[in-house]
């Protein structure tokens, strides 16, 4: 077996996938500094994890002395946008709950809530304005998308898929759905928030290995990076009904105090209780409501067996004699015009 770390196919294939999501990392950072639109933060986040994955997943081929530069530089944009996405969401789903409700005793409440959370959003936007500084003008981000360039540039052969990049693919992606499976066993308590917060996490981790190596696989995999999509997004939505539920008693003893505060005596809040109430109640519904349907499509998943096809169709291709990608499948993938064949490493 050749050394990972000199195998041309792998550093072609992993800066064949860096480059288009270092792209779309920019791109959106640019379009947040231009317009107010909640769904640039999310496609920013959404580069800058699938950058992290293919930084994890094929660190053992990337220059040892930056590699963990990019990582460390990756994960601060991350974390730097998390607050303020959630925030962004809290505020368009308080936006569509008033909206429809038609019941006036409601909506004080309800704008107390949208009222607090526009204002931290505020407080929260300068550190937006310096996280997208921080992705223009990063060093390490010019420096990671310089050597992805640099290695399409100098590799004048069509991108070939070797035996040691199948070997990787098949322990990346097994690895990471073990990671995922082992949370199954708590599923079924709809009390274990903290266990299905991790599930979801780890179901996140899964999905962007598979679209990682989806090309890889000729997409025959596909059909479980859809399945850990749905996984995410209903655990997600289950989590994001744990905070408010979690949130709301503690935002109600606040305004409490604040009117408390502010009036001398506590009746103005008569005014707002019931709203934030009626959102406790509404997100505890929708709550029960999500796990009720996470749980039965679960069971139609184990039915159908997923995971362990999953599994099989990860062995049985890595085993196969390696082929060459179909061009159609690289260029839908990268969404960027054609990106040239690869090289080994940039200068360290």
């Amino acid at each position: 077996m050749t050394d990972k770390k000199d195998d041309i196919h792998i550093i072609q294939y992993c800066a064949r996938s860096l480059l288009p999501n270092i792209q779309t990392l920019k791109k959106s950072s640019v379009k947040i500094l231009k317009r107010s639109n909640i769904d640039d933060i999310h496609d920013l986040r959404v580069a800058s994890r699938r950058i992290r994955t293919i930084l994890d997943v094929f660190s053992d081929q990337l220059p040892n002395k930056k590699v963990k530069n990019w990582e460390k530089e990756i994960s601060t944009i991350t974390k730097s946008f998390g607050l303020v996405r959630d925030l962004d969401v809290q505020i368009d789903l308080i936006n569509k709950i008033y909206k429809s409700t038609e019941e006036s005793r409601l909506r004080s409440g309800l704008r107390r809530v949208r009222l607090r959370l526009n204002q931290k959003r505020q407080q929260k936007q300068a550190d937006t304005s310096e996280a997208n500084k921080l992705i223009l003008n990063s060093a390490p981000i010019a420096e990671m998308e310089h050597w992805a360039e640099t290695v399409n540039d100098r590799i004048d052969e069509d991108l070939v898929f070797s035996t040691d990049l199948f070997r990787v693919g098949y322990k990346k992606i097994q690895s990471r759905l073990d990671e995922f499976l082992f949370y199954e066993v708590f599923i079924f308590d709809p009390t274990r928030i903290s266990e299905l917060h991790q599930m979801r996490i780890k179901a996140k981790r899964l999905r962007y290995a598979l679209e990682v190596f989806s090309d890889l696989y000729h997409k025959e995999t596909d059909f479980a990076l859809e399945i850990s999509k749905q996984v995410q997004e209903y655990l997600g939505n289950i989590h994001d009904c744990d905070v408010w539920i979690n949130f709301l008693p503690n935002f109600l003893h606040k305004e409490l105090h604040r009117i408390n505060t502010f009036y001398g005596y506590s009746s103005p809040f008569n005014r707002i209780k019931p709203g934030i109430e009626y959102l406790i109640k509404d997100r505890e519904k929708e709550r029960t409501r999500l796990y009720k349907s996470f749980i039965n499509e679960w069971k139609k998943w184990k039915f159908d067996e997923i995971w362990l096809n999953l599994r099989k169709v990860v062995l049985l291709t890595s085993l196969e004699t390696p082929h060459p990608p179909n061009d159609k499948e690289i260029n839908e993938k990268t969404e960027a015009s054609p990106i040239e064949p690869i090289s080994d490493k940039t200068e360290e």
